[in-house]
C-alpha cells in the first residue's frame, strides 16, 4: 500500500487554514463534495480577482523589467520552466510565477511575484517574494515608520522609509504566513535572497495611508513578531518563518495519517477531529466537517466567538455543549489550567465572557436582546442622518447623502458627482455637502429648533479625515453643533444597548431588530461597485440604484434609532430559522 500513497504537496494556504481541512483533502474515507461560496464570500472572491488584475497592469506598465506568467497556468510543467528560466535570468520582477514542487517537504506554490534582490555569493541571482492582498497592511502610526518599493521599483534594495505609519502585523499573520510558504519553496527552488523578505502589495494607496497609489509593504520573515501558545512557557514570540515550519510541519503529519486511512478496521485515529471556528462559514469541507456535530455542540453553535484552543480547552473540562456555557459559573471555568492552555492569547477572560454571552442567547434562541442599562438615544426637534459611498479603487467618495427628518416628515437630500475621479473634485464635493449641512442647521438653530447630526459606525468622519489629509487642505469650517467631532455615532449607542450574536452592523440590527428592509435584495458592497461603474457609463437605471440604496442606508439609521427608543417595540427577537 504504501507505493500508491498519494503525494503530498500543500499549497500556500494550507499553513493559515484549518488542519482539519487538510485531513479531509488526504483522507478518502471523507466523502467528496461540491462546493459553491456563498454570495458575500464570492464577492470578497471576485473584489479580491479584480484588484488583482488592476494591480497586475499598473505593476507591468510601471515596473521597466516585469514578466507576466500567469498566461501559462493551465500547463503546470512549462510554467514551472518559463519561471525557472526568467529567475536564471535575472528578471527583475517575475508576476504570477509558479516554483517547482518541493516533493521531499511536501510543498507547492505559485507566488504572485518573485522580485529580484541581489546576484548571491554562489553567483546565482537572488529573490524575495510578494503577494497581492485585497486589504490594508499599514496604519496610522505617528511615531513609527515603514519600508515600502514603489511599483516602478519594486526591489527591497531601492524601499523608501514612510514616517507616521506601520504595519498590521497582529492581523496579518495568514500573510507572512504565505509569504513564509513560498520563502520556503523559493530556497529549494535555489534562488532565494540572502536575507528573508517578503512584500504584499495591498491596498493602503487607494485609503490615502501612503501617498503612492501602489506600494509594496515589506516585512523580515525572521523578526519575532507574533505571540504563540508555548508548552514550556506559556507563551513566546516566534518569527513568520518559525511559526510557518511549525504549522506547515504538523499539516504534513496529518496529511501523511489521513492518506493512510482506508475505512478498514485499525485505520489510524485521525490527528484532528472536527470543530467550529471562524473558517467553517466559508469552508468547502463544513457539510462533511463541522456539520456533523451536534446541534447543540459549543463551537458549531458559536463558530468564531473563541479559537480552536479555546474550545479544546473547554472540552477538556467537560464544556461541550451551549447549554454547558451558559449555565457555567466563569470562575469555575477560568482556571488555571485554562489560563496556561491559552496564555497566548490576550483578553482570555473576556472573550470567553463573551462566549457565554453569546451561549446565553442561543440557549433563549435570540440574536439581540436588550440590555437593562441601555443608555437613552439623544433627542432633537431636526434630526440629521448622513452616510457616504465610495469608488474602490482609488478610493473616491462620490456621494453624500442626508435624510433630514422634522417630526413625521423626512427629506432626502443627495450629493451626487459621479465624475469625480481625482483629490480636488473629491473635496469640492465634501465642501458641497457640508457647507448645505452648516446652513440648514443654521436656519434650524434661527428657528429655535434643536439639531443633532447621525451617522453609523466610523466611515463619514474617516473619509472626511482622509480628503482632507490628500488634499492638504482643511475643509470649511462649520458651526459646532455640525462639525464632524459633534456628530453622534449611533452605533456606538447600539454597541451599549443591545447584547447581540449577529453583530452590530448597520444591516444586521435594521433588519433582525428594527424590521427594516432595503429596496434591494441583497444590499452590499459588490452591488454598489457595480451599479457605480454602469451609472459612470451613463445608465439612469444604475444612478437611481444608487440613490436608492444610500437613501435606504440614511433611513436605515433613523429607523434603528426610533426603535431603541420604543422599549416597548424590543421584545426578544428570535432567531432566524
Amino acid at each position: 500500500m504504501t507505493g500508491t500513497l498519494r503525494p503530498i504537496l500543500l499549497g500556500g494556504y494550507a499553513a493559515k487554514r484549518c488542519p482539519r481541512a487538510t485531513h479531509n483533502e488526504y483522507d478518502l474515507t471523507v466523502p467528496r463534495v461540491e462546493w459553491q461560496p456563498d454570495p458575500a464570500v464570492q464577492e470578497q472572491l471576485d473584489e479580491g480577482r479584480a484588484f488583482e488584475d488592476d494591480v497586475v497592469e499598473a505593476l507591468l506598465s510601471a515596473a521597466p523589467d516585469a514578466i507576466d506568467l500567469r498566461p501559462l497556468e493551465d500547463d503546470k510543467w512549462t510554467h514551472i520552466a518559463e519561471t525557472m528560466r526568467h529567475l536564471a535570468s535575472g528578471t527583475g520582477l517575475i508576476v504570477g510565477g509558479r516554483l517547482p514542487d518541493d516533493d521531499a517537504r511536501g510543498r507547492t506554490g505559485k507566488p504572485d511575484l518573485l522580485i529580484w534582490a541581489e546576484d548571491r555569493p554562489d553567483g546565482r541571482p537572488g529573490y524575495h517574494v510578494g503577494d497581492i492582498k485585497h486589504h490594508l497592511t499599514l496604519h496610522r502610526s505617528p511615531n513609527d515608520s515603514v519600508e515600502v518599493s514603489l511599483a516602478s521599483v519594486p526591489s527591497r534594495a531601492q524601499a523608501v522609509v514612510r514616517a507616521g505609519v506601520a504595519l498590521r502585523v497582529g492581523d496579518r499573520e495568514d500573510d507572512c504566513l504565505q509569504l513564509a510558504h513560498y520563502w520556503r519553496l523559493l530556497e529549494a527552488a535555489g534562488h532565494a535572497a540572502v536575507e528573508p523578505w517578503g512584500a504584499v502589495l495591498g491596498t493602503d494607496g487607494a485609503k490615502g495611508y501612503v501617498p503612492d497609489p501602489l506600494v509594496l509593504s515589506w516585512y523580515d520573515l525572521n523578526e519575532p513578531l507574533f505571540t504563540t501558545f508555548s508548552r514550556t512557557a506559556g507563551k513566546r514570540r516566534r518569527s513568520s518563518l518559525e511559526r510557518y515550519d511549525h504549522e506547515h510541519a504538523f499539516r504534513f503529519d496529518v496529511a501523511d495519517l489521513a492518506r493512510r486511512r482506508t475505512g478498514e478496521p485499525g485505520d489510524p485515529v485521525p490527528l484532528v477531529v472536527p470543530i467550529g471556528h471562524e473558517e467553517c462559514g466559508d469552508c468547502r469541507w463544513a457539510s462533511v466537517c463541522v456539520d456533523t456535530l451536534t446541534d447543540d455542540d459549543l463551537s458549531r453553535e458559536l463558530g468564531g466567538v473563541l479559537s480552536v484552543r479555546e474550545y479544546l480547552t473547554l472540552r477538556a473540562q467537560n464544556v461541550v455543549t451551549v447549554s454547558d456555557l451558559a449555565a457555567a459559573e466563569l470562575d469555575d471555568v477560568l482556571t488555571e489550567d485554562y489560563h496556561q492552555e491559552v496564555a497566548h492569547r490576550q483578553n482570555r477572560a473576556a472573550r470567553l465572557k463573551k462566549a457565554r454571552l453569546h451561549a446565553e442567547l442561543a440557549e433563549a434562541g435570540l440574536d439581540i436582546r436588550r440590555r437593562a442599562d441601555a443608555p437613552s438615544v439623544p433627542t432633537a426637534d431636526v434630526e440629521y442622518d448622513i452616510d457616504c459611498e465610495w469608488s474602490p479603487s482609488p478610493e473616491r467618495v462620490y456621494l453624500w447623502g442626508v435624510l433630514r427628518t422634522d417630526g413625521e416628515e423626512s427629506t432626502y437630500v443627495p450629493f451626487l458627482d459621479l465624475s469625480v475621479d481625482d483629490v480636488q473634485a473629491e473635496y469640492d464635493l465634501a465642501e458641497r455637502f457640508l457647507r448645505w449641512l452648516d446652513d440648514a442647521i443654521q436656519a434650524d438653530g434661527a428657528a429655535g429648533r434643536s439639531v443633532a447630526v447621525f451617522h453609523y459606525h466610523h466611515p463619514e468622519r474617516s473619509q472626511l479625515r482622509r480628503i482632507t489629509s490628500t488634499s492638504g487642505r482643511e475643509l470649511p469650517e462649520m458651526c459646532a453643533e455640525a462639525a464632524p467631532e459633534a456628530w453622534i455615532d449611533l452605533c456606538k449607542i447600539v454597541e451599549k444597548s443591545l447584547d447581540s450574536r449577529i453583530g452590530h452592523g448597520l444591516k444586521a440590527i435594521a433588519m433582525q431588530g428594527a424590521g427594516f428592509e432595503w429596496r434591494d435584495d441583497d444590499p452590499g458592497g459588490l452591488q454598489s461597485q457595480t451599479w457605480y461603474e454602469q451609472a459612470l457609463a451613463g445608465d439612469a437605471l444604475a444612478e437611481e440604484r444608487l440613490l436608492a440604496y444610500n437613501r435606504d442606508d440614511v433611513q436605515a439609521t433613523a429607523e434603528v434609532r426610533r426603535w431603541l427608543r420604543t422599549p416597548s417595540s424590543l421584545s426578544p427577537k428570535k432567531r432566524s430559522s
